[in-house]
């Protein structure tokens, strides 16, 4: 008999809707089935992995095992359904599940389940990476272009000191230009003040005269 299980079963398989169980310690779980003759009517033998015990089968046949396996590799490519089966021979009706079997079709659908999974994360990871080679590869530029600014600004206040050196007979730096500060004479704009009097008027009456201020003489 081949050591390796023929179907290995996960949970509980049913033969003709009852329960396929250990006949030794009544288990129904982790039981595997190998086929031991090489007629589709030769009995196969039921190992509970629990307990160790194994037993010839009273329903389950290498027939019945060919039409399980034969249903499988029909459905191979459909990862999701292919290890759920029920298969019949001879009027005996055998299912359940198979414990799933990597392989290529297999893979494919892990690693898509792992790559959707994990792509959030890598797409971050990747965008950082990306970002930090971008700057990397600035940085120098950047300090060129800074140094060039510089020059260039050096260059513009040496020409015009240069140009108003010219102009003024080197007389130096132009004078810094200073905001006048408000004038503290009520009534004062621009330099000037309008005063109402009589002594300026001709025919003796009131009227408006403007006159310079003596504080600030901005109207000078």
């Amino acid at each position: 008999m081949n050591t390796t299980a023929d179907l290995k079963l996960l949970g509980v398989a049913e033969v003709d809707g009852r329960p396929l169980a250990c006949a030794a310690c009544g288990n129904t779980f982790s039981l595997e089935v190998h086929k031991r003759g090489p007629w589709e009517t030769s009995p196969a033998w039921i190992c509970c992995l629990s307990c160790g015990a194994g037993r010839e089968s009273d329903s389950i046949t290498t027939g019945l095992v060919d039409a399980v396996l034969a249903g499988w590799a029909r459905r191979r490519k459909d990862v999701e359904v292919r290890d759920s089966f029920t298969a019949e021979w001879r009027g005996t009706v055998l299912s359940g599940e198979l414990v799933p079997t990597m392989d290529a079709y297999q893979a494919v659908v892990t690693v898509k389940a792992v790559h959707e999974g994990a792509s959030p994360h890598v797409k971050r990871w990747w965008g950082a990476k990306k970002k930090a080679a971008k700057e990397k590869a600035k940085a120098p530029l950047r300090a060129v272009k800074g140094k060039a600014d510089q020059a260039g600004a050096a260059v513009t206040a040496k020409a015009l000191s240069t140009a108003w050196q010219v102009q003024t007979g080197g007389a130096g730096a132009p004078p810094a230009s200073r905001p006048r500060s408000r004038c503290t004479v009520k009534g004062c704009r621009k330099g000037w003040l309008t005063i109402k009097t009589r002594v300026h008027s001709g025919t003796g009456k009131t009227k408006d005269v403007r006159v310079q201020c003596a504080v600030c003489r901005r109207a000078e």
